[in-house]
């Protein structure tokens, strides 16, 4: 309600207030609870409230008209949820809530939705995610994070971002490359947690439910070799421990333009995510096992193979917990950091008929994304199985799995993209087969 005020400054202009406005800006800030302004800046504060009014309205008309009629109920409250941050952390709130009845089970169907493979991976997973939810309503102490071993393009950050979909928290992913014991020569450990608390759009509950993936982390690993670099990574990694083990973590008031008292954050219910290749703690694990490493077939050069990988793989899963944690700490990681890690994951190198999956079934494959980017532009784009093909082998040879897909694509039909993209066209068709991924300029126009 609008009721006189004479005491208070105006928010704006620093002169005398005569207005104060409550009930209207709760729709907008669940933090500003009331605001105080002089009749001129109320007048201004008025119209542009009716004009504001007017665009929220087209864009979410534009939104609802424009959304694909077989999208889920959750995608398209999430996109109007971005119009109005109040809405996105009373949803947040309440999906919080009802995560606690979520299953292992269900946590598992969600990862098959758009995780290819890992299946032992995603049981793991599944389960150690429920029990991280469990400990919500039963007030727990315990933490539960996971270390991810696999190599590059195996599935870590997508595995990650599925987590935070079916819980319905803001997530972020930072490198632990970039990060340093005071910030002073790269990002502070505790930047993890600002990005999360913007991502939760300032609200401090949300974003101490929320998920922190840090990838790279094997790159911290210290040696014992008594340089300044193991001493720099040591300490990193002691960062690191402070936030998995429960830390009230600073918020600037400068974050999000709020001149309120700063924020802390809790660190204790977040989930945090850890993933690296490990390259070489292999060779540790079977020198404990008193066996060659090439007596298993693990190459001593880095240009692994497929098949070298998924023995590696193999090897993994049949080792115990504790046999995992020591060869981790010999590699160079902190006793204590893997210490607080409760489920080491290790992931398995995606074989051809599983790249091909990614590449044509998942919604977000390079295939569907670049269809409908040239259906915007009335052109048919397709392509040939020797296509298909032609891109898992190369990715396989990249050695990047997954992550290789979508580059390949890009180059493949960029030719294409640059002559016919953004421009009218009468409805045409673009084949693309084999031959394009060696020269993206041998694609067959058919006029339609």
């Amino acid at each position: 309600m609008l009721k006189k005020k004479t005491l208070t400054l105006c928010v704006f202009c620093e002169k005398p207030a005569s207005r104060q406005i409550s009930d209207k800006l709760e729709f907008f800030s669940s933090k500003n609870k009331e605001v105080f302004l002089c009749e001129k800046c109320f007048q201004s504060f008025s119209a542009g409230s009716i004009m504001g009014q007017f665009q929220l309205n087209n864009k979410i008309l534009s939104l609802i008209s424009n959304s694909d009629d077989k999208a889920p109920i959750l995608s398209l409250k999430e996109k109007l949820a971005e119009y109005t941050p109040a809405s996105k952390t009373a949803l947040f709130s309440k999906e919080i809530k009802n995560t606690l009845t979520i299953t292992p089970k269900d946590f598992y169907e969600h990862l098959n939705k758009s995780v290819i493979g890992q299946e032992i991976a995603k049981k793991r997973i599944s389960l150690t995610v429920y029990e991280h939810m469990k400990s919500y309503s039963n007030y727990s102490s315990e933490k539960h994070n996971i270390l991810f071993l696999g190599p590059s393009g195996s599935g870590k950050t997508l595995i990650v971002n599925s987590i935070a979909k079916k819980l319905d928290v803001p997530y972020v992913i930072s490198d632990a490359t970039s990060f340093s014991p005071t910030g002073f020569q790269g990002a502070d450990s505790e930047s993890a947690i600002h990005d999360l608390y913007v991502k939760a759009d300032g609200d401090i509950d949300v974003a101490q439910h929320g998920v922190v993936f840090i990838d790279e982390v094997d790159k911290l690993a210290s040696r014992n070799t008594g340089t300044r670099l193991e001493s720099f990574n040591y300490s990193t990694q002691s960062t690191l421990l402070k936030l998995i083990e429960g830390k009230k973590v600073k918020i600037p008031k400068t974050f999000l333009g709020d001149t309120i008292a700063a924020d802390f954050v809790d660190t204790s219910k977040i989930l945090f995510c850890f993933g690296g290749a490990f390259n070489g703690l292999e060779e540790i694990l079977a020198k404990k096992k008193n066996i060659s490493g090439r007596s298993i077939g693990f190459r001593q050069s880095d240009e692994e193979d497929y098949d070298v990988k998924m023995r590696i793989y193999d090897y993994y899963n049949s080792l115990s917990h504790d046999v995992l944690v020591e060869s981790l700490i010999e590699f160079g990681m902190s006793t204590e950091l893997i210490g607080r890690i409760q489920t080491i994951v290790p992931l398995c190198p995606l074989n051809k008929n599983e790249l091909l999956d990614c590449l044509m079934k998942l919604s977000d494959s390079p295939i569907i994304k670049n269809k409908l980017s040239f259906a915007e532009s009335n052109i048919e784009l397709d392509f040939t199985e020797e296509y298909y093909n032609a891109v898992v082998d190369k990715a396989v040879k990249a050695g990047t799995g997954a992550r290789a897909l979508n580059s390949i694509v890009k180059t493949s039909i960029s030719v294409a993209a640059f002559n016919y993209l953004g421009q009218k066209n009468n409805h045409i068709k673009i084949l693309m087969s084999d031959k394009a991924i060696e020269n993206p300029q041998n694609y067959e126009v058919c006029e339609g």
